[in-house]
C-alpha cells in the first residue's frame, strides 16, 4: 500500500469518526438540553410553574383587546382573547390544586380572569355570532356551547377551590342552562355557533357539569352517563379512537375527520369529571398520533386512517403531519395520565419552539404570544389524576 493510499484511508477513517460523533451529538445533545427541566416540571418542583404564573399576572395587568391578536379574523381574535383569560384562569386554579398552601396567592388572580371574561368586549365575539349575549340569554335555548362550557369549567373549578365563591350563583345558572339544553338536544351535543357543533367544545360542557357536581354535591350523573355513551358510540371514530372534529347538528353525523387538536384538548376537559373517558382518548391519541424526530416529540393532527390536511385555526400549522395544537394540548394529557416518557419529549419540543425567556422571576414563551403563554401555563400545571382525586378527597373532609 502506498503512502498516498495510507493517508487516504486515515482521512476516510477520521471523517467517518467525525461524522459518527456529529450524528450522535445531533441526536443526543439538542433534545436533552431542551428537556433538562422536564423532570422538575413534571414533579411540580423548582418553581418553573411559578415563573409561568408570574408571567400570567403580568398579562392580567395589560388592557388586552382583540387588536392584540392577529389571526386575520375578528371572530378568531375574539376567541383568542377569551381563551387567553380562560386558560390563564385554569392555570391559576390548577396551581392552587398543586399547592394548596398557596391557594390564597393564586385564587385572586383566578378571580381576576373570571371577571375579565365577563367584560362585554370579551363576550362580544360570541354575542355577535349568536345575535344574543351568552350570559344574558341563559333563560333561553341558544346553546353558546364553547363560551359557556369553557367559562363554566373555570367557574366550577373555582367553586371546588372556594366553596363560598362569589361566582356561585352564576355557576348555578350556567350549569342549569347547559344541562337543560343538553336534555333537549336530540344528539346530546350543543352548538358552539349556529349550525356549528364540535365534540371538543362539548367536552368542556360535560367536564364543567361533572366538576360542578363534585364541587356542590349536585347530581347530573344520569345525564352525563348518557352523554358519555353517546360520545363513545357516535362521536368517536371506531378505527382510531379519536374524536370527530365536527358534527352535523341536525343528523349527528360526522362532518370532519377525527383529529388530534380536538381529541387532545377534549381529554383535558374530560379529565376533571370523566377520567376513564379521558384515559381512553389519551391512549388512542398516543397510539395513533405520537411521533417525533431526534428525540423531540410531536403529535400528528390526523391519524393514518384519515385523509390529512394543512391545518386550520384549531390545529395551528401542520408541518409534515405534526400539529402545533395537539402537541401542546397533549402535554396536559401526559401530566394527567402520568406519562413522563412522552411528557419529556413534548416538553423538549415546546422548549425548542417556544423559546422560553426568564426575566424578573417570570417565564415568557417568546414565540407564543398571549394565547400561547396562557395555554402553556394551563397544560404545564394540569394535575395528575391521582393528585386531583387526592385534593378532592381532602376538600370533603
Amino acid at each position: 500500500m502506498t503512502v498516498k493510499n495510507k493517508i487516504t484511508l486515515k482521512s476516510a477513517q477520521r471523517l467517518a469518526c467525525l461524522s459518527l460523533l456529529f450524528i450522535l451529538g445531533a441526536y443526543l445533545v439538542p433534545h436533552n438540553w431542551c428537556a433538562r427541566e422536564a423532570g422538575a416540571v413534571f414533579k411540580d418542583e423548582e418553581g418553573i410553574q411559578e415563573r409561568m404564573a408570574r408571567q400570567a399576572v403580568k398579562m392580567l395587568s395589560l388592557e388586552l383587546g382583540r387588536a392584540n391578536f392577529k389571526t386575520g379574523s375578528e371572530l378568531f381574535n375574539g376567541e383568542w382573547l377569551f381563551g387567553t383569560y380562560m386558560m390563564s384562569g385554569m392555570g391559576f386554579g390548577q396551581m392552587a390544586v398543586l399547592h394548596p398552601d398557596k391557594a390564597d396567592e393564586y385564587l385572586p388572580h383566578m378571580e381576576n380572569c373570571i371577571r375579565k371574561i365577563l367584560e362585554p368586549q370579551v363576550r362580544e365575539f360570541d354575542t355577535h355570532s349568536w345575535g344574543n349575549d351568552p350570559i344574558e340569554s341563559l333563560d333561553t335555548d341558544f346553546d353558546h356551547a364553547a363560551f359557556l362550557g369553557y367559562y363554566n369549567l373555570l367557574l366550577s373549578l373555582h367553586r371546588l377551590l372556594k366553596k363560598d365563591s362569589e361566582f356561585s350563583a352564576l355557576n348555578d345558572r350556567i350549569t342549569a342552562a347547559l344541562a337543560r339544553r343538553l336534555e333537549k338536544s336530540s344528539v346530546l351535543l350543543l352548538q358552539t355557533y349556529p349550525n356549528e357543533m364540535y365534540p371538543v367544545d362539548n367536552c368542556a360542557v360535560f367536564g364543567s357539569i361533572g366538576l360542578y357536581d363534585m364541587a356542590t354535591g349536585g347530581d347530573h350523573s344520569a345525564l352525563l352517563a348518557r352523554c358519555m355513551e353517546k360520545l363513545k358510540k357516535d362521536y368517536t371514530d371506531p378505527r382510531s379512537g379519536l374524536l370527530y372534529q365536527c358534527i352535523d347538528g341536525f343528523t349527528g353525523k360526522m362532518l370532519d375527520a377525527p383529529r388530534g387538536s380536538g381529541t387532545c384538548l377534549g381529554l383535558y376537559f374530560l379529565s376533571f369529571s370523566e377520567p376513564s373517558i379521558s384515559r381512553s382518548l389519551y391512549d388512542s391519541a398516543k397510539r395513533e398520533l405520537k411521533g417525533g424526530v431526534l428525540g423531540f416529540g410531536g403529535m400528528k393532527e390526523y391519524p393514518a386512517s384519515a385523509e390529512g390536511g394543512f391545518g386550520d385555526i384549531d390545529s395551528g400549522p401542520v408541518i409534515f403531519g405534526y400539529g402545533v395544537s395537539p402537541t401542546g394540548f397533549m402535554i396536559a394529557g401526559t401530566r394527567i395520565h402520568d406519562d413522563y416518557a412522552l411528557f419529556r419529549k413534548l416538553y423538549a419540543t415546546a422548549y425548542l419552539c417556544g423559546a422560553p425567556c426568564d426575566s424578573g422571576g417570570s417565564r415568557l414563551f417568546v414565540t407564543g404570544g398571549h394565547i400561547g403563554n396562557a395555554i402553556m401555563f394551563a397544560v404545564m400545571t394540569a394535575p395528575s389524576e391521582w393528585k386531583f382525586n387526592d385534593f378532592c378527597m381532602r376538600r370533603k373532609k
